[in-house]
């Protein structure tokens, strides 16, 4: 296993964070129907490796559950059993199949890249919640979530969390939704107990914004926060700079400050030769 957050320190401004998948796929052939053969997608992560070298290799939650609730409509059906806010996450996330399956995913990652940290990366218990009564109920079916509910997501996903407490995982990353934003830092205590397991298992915790906050967003736990430029100075801990999708469109796009390290996703759609492009003008 490797320290992620050790990494940044020994090497400021250079390590280079790539969420890939998407590109990948169109690039490989194949989508997120892969993630249901570790096989398969671990094949796609050891090309797509070699190819752009990301110094993180990751799991992205979300998408996995988004193929899993495709291949398997009961599951989708049991979450709709009792309309609390909470009840489509708890059933989901206590799905043994969805274990299962991450964790194969995660141990044909680890052990297809021993010295490279591994990543989990999951919606925040805020934006999960949100997320899977969608997924149960239609994207029109809003619910009304204050303190006790994402708490109680929060206890749900910290038992979900210990599922993969020995699974390899050096980072566990949350993103929020930048229209959901939590409005103030206190907010993030109600995550407490997927901090506590994160400090347990000694992960490397961070948090994903995609928009600057309305006030700065930090807790006793969370070591680093992914964001615009615009969010990073309030922001504690380590800062790594989230890369605009049209950086990757021309090579005439400026090559943004690293802060300290830099994220991106590479767009589906984005051109072979401009990606090997703008990745070496990242790490010139």
């Amino acid at each position: 296993m490797s320290g992620f957050l050790d990494g940044v320190r020994q090497r400021p401004g250079q390590l280079l964070w790539l969420d890939s998948d998407a590109y990948a796929w169109r690039l490989f052939g194949g989508d997120a129907r892969q993630l249901l053969q570790a096989a398969e997608y671990v094949a796609m992560q050891r090309k797509a490796q070699g190819l752009l070298r990301s110094d993180v290799v990751a799991l992205d939650v979300a998408t996995m559950v988004g193929a899993v609730l495709d291949a398997r409509p009961a599951l989708r059906a049991a979450m709709t059993q009792k309309r609390r806010a909470v009840a489509p996450l708890k059933t989901l996330v206590a799905d043994a199949g969805l274990r299962q399956g991450l964790d194969e995913l995660l141990s044909g990652l680890r052990g297809s890249f021993a010295s490279t940290p591994l990543a989990l990366v999951m919606p925040s218990p805020r934006r999960w919640l949100r997320e899977s009564y969608a997924q149960a109920f239609g994207a029109d079916a809003g619910i009304e979530i204050g303190e006790d509910e994402i708490d109680s997501a929060a206890v749900q996903l910290a038992d979900f969390l210990r599922h993969f407490g020995e699974s390899g995982i050096d980072v566990l990353l949350m993103s929020e939704d930048a229209g959901d934003l939590p409005a103030a830092a206190g907010e993030l205590e109600w995550y407490r107990p997927v901090l506590n397991v994160a400090a347990h298992y000694r992960w490397d915790l961070g948090l994903r914004l995609d928009a600057a906050p309305a006030a700065p967003l930090d807790a006793d736990g969370i070591g680093f926060v992914i964001a615009p430029s615009s969010a990073l100075p309030a922001q504690a801990g380590l800062h790594g700079r989230l890369i605009e999708p049209a950086f990757w469109s021309a090579d005439t796009a400026a090559v943004p400050g690293a802060a300290d390290f830099r994220y991106a996703a590479i767009p589906a759609d984005a051109q072979p030769e401009t990606v090997l492009a703008r990745l070496a003008a990242l790490r010139a």
